[in-house]
């Protein structure tokens, strides 16, 4: 196990990916026709899992135990072979961390003591950041007796949702209500991940969308949301949206 238990770099992680993570979760639930589907089944074998009666292909990241709050990644638990498909998704992640200082991603097992929370568990957390860097676009966890175990849904069939710049200034939104900082990052990250155009000045982010639509994001001196705009290629009117500031950090994760 690791010694260090500093998850502040992968805690600005977290924050940074929120947009993504909510967007995500959105797609998903439009994609099975719920938020909450009542059945899962799945089979590491042939990396499917189904949710209510939708097939969807997935990657296994890990699991955390119950017993003393610990993260398992998938391709070190002894109980599982690590050639089974799902896993194997999973499998660029062990190179991903030491380039940016996520010792988690190279660390077996580690205490989750620590990692942030936003409303869906530390370990979907930690699936949150995982997911984008193997191609994921939602995230998904269910339990099992002594734990909870983590997946990326890396359906293709997610990515034909797209980003838009009519439904992302809610996603920047939701993410900043949680109160978890890294503003600037958020739109940054969201802006990396789904690789538009992206224009900066000091206090505001331009982002360029694939219909030619784009969105510029203020921020005040503190880099805190204060203002969301839309110029829609559709030509309907464009929505402002005001946000209330709250307290930046000041890291600068990058997706």
């Amino acid at each position: 196990m690791a010694e260090s238990n500093d998850h502040e770099v992968l805690n600005g992680w977290v924050s940074a990916h929120l947009a993504v993570t909510i967007e995500g979760q959105a797609h998903l639930a439009q994609l099975i026709g719920s938020d909450a589907p009542s059945r899962w089944e799945a089979s590491l074998s042939t990396g499917v899992l189904t949710l209510d009666q939708t097939d969807l292909e997935f990657a296994l990241l890990g699991s955390v135990s119950e017993e003393d709050n610990t993260w398992l990644w998938s391709w070190a638990n002894p109980g599982l072979d690590p050639s089974t498909l799902a896993i194997q998704r999973a499998l660029p992640l062990r190179g991903f961390g030491s380039e940016f200082g996520l010792w988690e991603f190279s660390a077996d097992t580690f205490e989750m003591d620590g990692v942030v929370d936003f409303g869906m568990t530390a370990g979907s957390s930690l699936a949150s950041v995982a997911g984008p860097q193997i191609g994921g676009g939602a995230i998904f966890s269910g339990s099992y007796p002594g734990g909870r175990f983590h997946v990326v849904v890396t359906d293709p069939r997610l990515h034909r949702f797209g980003p838009s710049a009519v439904s992302a200034p809610k996603y920047f939104t939701r993410a900043v209500s949680y109160g978890l900082g890294h503003q600037r990052e958020v739109v940054e990250t969201y802006a990396a991940i789904h690789q538009l155009q992206m224009a900066e000045t000091e206090s505001m982010v331009r982002l360029g969308f694939p219909d030619r639509s784009h969105l510029d994001v203020s921020f005040d001196e503190h880099q805190r949301m204060t203002r969301i705009h839309a110029n829609l290629h559709t030509n309907r009117p464009a929505p402002t949206l005001a946000t209330r500031p709250t307290l930046a950090a000041s890291a600068r994760p990058r997706a």
